[in-house]
C-alpha cells in the first residue's frame, strides 16, 4: 500500500539543508541534532518523512543529482545536438563557478558520499550507483553525438570516455578542496575536452 503523500515543500527545505550538510560534513560527521537543529524542526518531524539516516541520505543524492540533471537537460535541448564539446564544457564550467563561489571547501556531494560508502548501508550505496547510471545516460550520447561529428576521438567508445571524465573530474575535485582554488578543475576540463577527448 502506497504511503500517503506529505508535505513536498517541507521535504525538499529538509533535503536542501541535508545537502548542505552533507556535502560540509559527510554522511557520518553530519549527526541528525545538527540536521534538526539546523532546520529548527523536532525529531518526530524527520521522521515522518524519512524511515532513517541512510534513507534519508540516499533521497538526498538522488535529489542532489536530479537537479543537476535538470539543468544539464536545459543545457543538452538548447545545443547538445549540434555542440556537444561546448555542452559539456558550458555545464561543467559553471559547476567549477558554483564551487568557487562557495570557497572551494565543499565539493561534490557524489563524490563527498562515494568516500564513505564502504561504512554506510545498502540504500546509500544503491543511491550513488543509481546517480552514476543517471548521469551516464545523459553524458555518454553527448559524447556520442561528438564522436559522430568528429569533434571527439572514435578509437575508445564513448562509455569508456564517459568513466574517465568522471574519474579525472571527482578527483579534480578533492585536489581543489585542499589547495583552496579551482584552477586545476579548469586545467582539467581543458585536458579533457581539448587534448585527450580529441580526434
Amino acid at each position: 500500500m502506497a504511503r500517503p503523500r506529505k508535505n513536498e515543500h517541507i521535504r525538499e527545505d529538509i533535503l536542501d539543508a541535508g545537502i548542505e550538510l552533507l556535502t560540509q560534513q559527510g554522511y557520518h560527521g553530519t549527526g541528525l541534532k545538527a540536521l534538526l537543529d539546523a532546520l529548527n524542526i523536532p525529531k518526530g518531524s524527520f521522521y515522518h518523512y524519512f524511515e532513517s539516516k541512510e534513507a534519508f541520505a540516499a533521497e538526498a543524492i538522488e535529489y542532489y543529482i536530479n537537479r543537476l540533471l535538470e539543468q544539464f537537460d536545459q543545457l543538452i535541448a538548447r545545443s547538445g545536438e549540434t555542440q556537444p564539446v561546448a555542452t559539456i564544457r558550458l555545464a561543467y564550467t559553471r559547476m567549477i563557478q558554483a564551487m568557487a563561489a562557495q570557497g572551494c571547501e565543499h565539493g561534490c556531494l557524489l563524490g563527498n558520499m562515494a568516500a564513505e560508502v564502504g561504512s554506510a548501508g545498502p540504500a546509500f550505496q544503491q543511491a550513488l550507483q543509481r546517480a552514476f547510471a543517471n548521469w551516464k545516460r545523459r553524458f555518454v550520447p553527448l559524447l556520442e553525438k561528438g564522436q559522430a561529428l568528429n569533434q571527439i576521438r572514435r578509437d575508445i567508445p564513448a562509455d569508456e570516455l564517459a568513466d574517465i571524465f568522471w574519474n579525472a573530474w571527482e578527483g579534480a575535485i578533492l585536489r581543489m578542496r585542499f589547495e583552496g582554488h579551482p584552477q586545476g578543475l579548469y586545467r582539467t576540463l581543458d585536458t579533457l575536452l581539448l587534448h585527450l577527448f580529441q580526434p
